[in-house]
């Protein structure tokens, strides 16, 4: 089936006799608007089109690279960061041995000040003679006397 062709009007051509041939031939079979050829500004304005997605598609590819080395390098920071966290905590346990042998280094240069531990300057010698009187060790005479003594215990308030 064809469509019936339309006149100016848009009503349709009831009779297709004579009268009507001269304005069938001039009429078009298609209506709508067919341009020949484009004007100099929608070429201008295509172009500026063109171009401008071309560098949003730059700025896009550009963006997305960028992204990809920013969040390379923050995993590296990370892992930097986490390093260097140990290495501060080992750092803190090294610091309090070194505090702990310190304390020994200082107290014995304390010691050596003070002179209180030194080694002999001279040797004496004595000679054994058996004119000397014995030595009475007093110490061990008053502990034999205190246990000999009876204890005298006593009860009350």
């Amino acid at each position: 089936m064809t469509r019936p062709v339309l006149d100016s009007t848009n009503n349709q051509y009831r009779n297709y006799g004579n009268q009507y041939a001269n304005n069938r031939a001039m009429s078009p079979v298609i209506n709508g608007y067919f341009p020949t050829h484009k004007t100099y500004k929608e070429m201008a304005i295509a172009r500026v089109n063109r171009t401008l997605c071309a560098l949003l598609t730059v700025f896009i590819l550009v963006s997305a690279v960028s992204y990809y080395f920013v969040t390379a390098s923050e995993i590296t920071l990370n892992k930097y960061r986490k390093q260097a966290l140990a290495l501060n905590d080992e750092n803190v346990d090294l610091q309090n041995k070194l505090d702990y042998l310190k304390s020994y280094y200082n107290v014995d240069k304390a010691m050596q000040k003070q002179h209180l531990l030194q080694k002999a300057k001279t040797v004496i010698e004595v000679k054994d003679t058996p004119a000397t009187a014995p030595v009475v060790n007093v110490a061990a005479a008053k502990d034999a006397e205190t246990s000999k003594k009876s204890y005298q215990w006593s009860v009350g308030f």
